[in-house]
């Protein structure tokens, strides 16, 4: 047979439709035809092989836009990590709340009909996440949706923004319908007011305050995350830093005012739980860790980040500042306690010993000596260990 021929046959057996079982036949139908003298031969019929099989796995992708969007596993996550910090019961925003799936729909100030189902044009909420020239209304002063999330809304409103959330999980948590404990729920974190009369303490989806001397609650703080990680009063005791999130799907940083028992910043970070909340001496801002192996700062009043270290090998789990604010000191499961300072973002040193087996496990909690600078840690060792910053 002639090289010719030969091409001419492959072709024919290559493009032959899949269920024929040609394809096949045609691989072991033409190796004996192969011998060093044909290079090209066997260039031409890679290239023929692979032209099909690249259009067959293009199909799929060319009509995602086409397959069921689910509220539940899909669009609700990108509103926790969005947009749910600044439209929820505790903090609506432009009279908007999204945690609640009628007042998702209906829209909140501009009396325009948030989502209308089957028509993303009519949807105002369509309107406020696409970008213009780079910069989308909302998520306000952030970074807009990307593309696919965006495409994944659109496609939800156009297939009728239907709500598939499963019958367990449907539960509403506000100070209208706080939690109802059937059993005392594991207490993650407290911590007593500077004046020792107040002591906060972790609960399922809100923080609850109570009279330090076991009188009765004072407030139940709720929020969108059901998990709560670490509460921290302000060092001037008027104010309340908490961090947690849903697990594996939004981080969040809140901040209450603890006399008016308001949500005055809600600030989402990260696709995880963060964790240990510290205020700077003068209260203006916050140091919490995060699962994605970073120590993070942001200002107390705006939720702004101003600090942004990546120096650690594993999840950051407690945090705390120098006495004079200049340092900021980060535990974690990495068994380090890490030195950073403050102005210049700069990973300083390790405090805790790098000898092998010095510690035993992951570091889980760290202070500050009030009057000197020394750090207290705490770990999995369940022995404390101080040392010199």
């Amino acid at each position: 047979m002639s090289v010719p021929d030969a091409c001419f046959n492959a072709c024919l057996f290559l493009h032959a439709p899949a269920s024929t079982g040609q394809s096949l036949a045609a691989e072991v139908w033409i190796t004996p035809m192969i011998n060093a003298r044909t290079p090209s031969l066997l260039l031409l019929i890679a290239a023929i092989a692979i032209t099909p099989r690249l259009h067959a796995e293009e199909t799929p992708g060319a009509d995602a836009a086409q397959q069921s969007v689910s509220y539940h596993t899909q669009i609700k996550p990108i509103f926790q990590a969005h947009c749910q910090g600044c439209h929820q019961p505790a903090k609506p925003l432009g009279d908007y709340i999204m945690t609640d799936f009628q007042s998702l729909l209906k829209g909140g100030e501009s009396e325009s009909a948030a989502i209308v189902a089957g028509d993303a044009k009519a949807s105002y909420l369509l309107d406020q996440i696409m970008p213009v020239d780079g910069v989308a209304a909302m998520p306000k002063e952030k970074a807009p949706l990307s593309p696919e999330q965006i495409g994944l809304v659109k496609s939800w409103i156009e297939q009728g923004a239907i709500d598939d959330t499963p019958a367990s999980a449907i539960a509403v948590y506000d100070a209208a319908h706080p939690p109802v404990y059937s059993r005392p729920p594991v207490t993650t974190a407290i911590d007593y007011s500077p004046d020792g009369k107040l002591l906060a303490a972790a609960g399922h989806h809100e923080v609850l305050i109570h009279h330090a001397d076991g009188s009765g609650i004072v407030a139940r703080l709720i929020g969108v995350s059901d998990r709560i990680e670490s509460v921290k009063f302000s060092p001037d005791g008027t104010k309340l830093a908490v961090t947690g999130g849903a697990p594996a799907r939004m981080g969040e940083v809140q901040v209450w005012d603890v006399a008016t028992k308001k949500l005055l910043t809600s600030v989402q970070v990260t696709y995880d739980t963060v964790y240990g909340a510290s205020w700077s001496p003068d209260g203006t801002k916050i140091a919490f860790g995060c699962a994605d192996n970073t120590l993070r700062v942001i200002e107390a009043a705006t939720g702004k980040e101003v600090l942004f270290q990546g120096s650690h090998g594993d999840w950051v789990l407690d945090t705390t500042f120098s006495i004079d604010g200049a340092h900021v000191v980060s535990v974690g499961r990495d068994q380090t306690a890490k030195l950073i300072e403050f102005e210049t973002q700069r990973f300083v040193d390790n405090i805790t010993s790098i000898t092998p087996g010095a510690l035993k496990g992951g570091l889980a909690a760290v202070e500050t000596h009030p009057a000197r600078n020394e750090i207290l840690i705490g770990g999995a060792d369940g022995v404390p260990r101080t040392y010199r910053m």
